[in-house]
C-alpha cells in the first residue's frame, strides 16, 4: 500500500480550484434553495371575457368539456394450457 510520503504533494493551485468550485457550488445551490423565483412581478393570467358554461354548452364559454376518445385495451392473448407438472 502507498505511503503518506510516497504520493506526491497537491499543487497550491489545484487545492484553490477545488475550493472555488466548492464554494461556487454551494453558493449556487444555496440560492436555488432559499432565492425568490426570477419574476416576482409575475401575474396570473386575465380570466377570459366569456361567461361559465351552463348546463349542456360545450363551445363559446368558460370551463367546458373536451372530447376525449377512449379506446378500449386490447384482448390478451390465449395462452395454451401448460401440461401438469408431477410433484416431487
Amino acid at each position: 500500500m502507498y505511503e503518506v510520503e510516497d504520493l506526491p504533494a497537491t499543487p497550491w493551485r489545484r487545492r484553490l480550484l477545488w475550493l472555488v468550485v466548492t464554494l461556487g457550488t454551494v453558493g449556487l445551490l444555496m440560492s436555488a434553495v432559499t432565492g425568490s423565483p426570477v419574476r416576482s412581478d409575475w401575474e396570473p393570467p386575465k380570466r377570459a371575457d366569456q361567461p361559465p358554461c351552463a348546463a349542456g354548452q360545450t363551445t363559446a364559454c368558460v370551463g367546458g368539456t373536451a372530447t376525449v376518445i377512449v379506446v378500449p385495451a386490447a384482448a390478451s392473448p390465449a395462452t395454451p394450457a401448460s401440461p401438469a407438472t408431477p410433484a416431487r
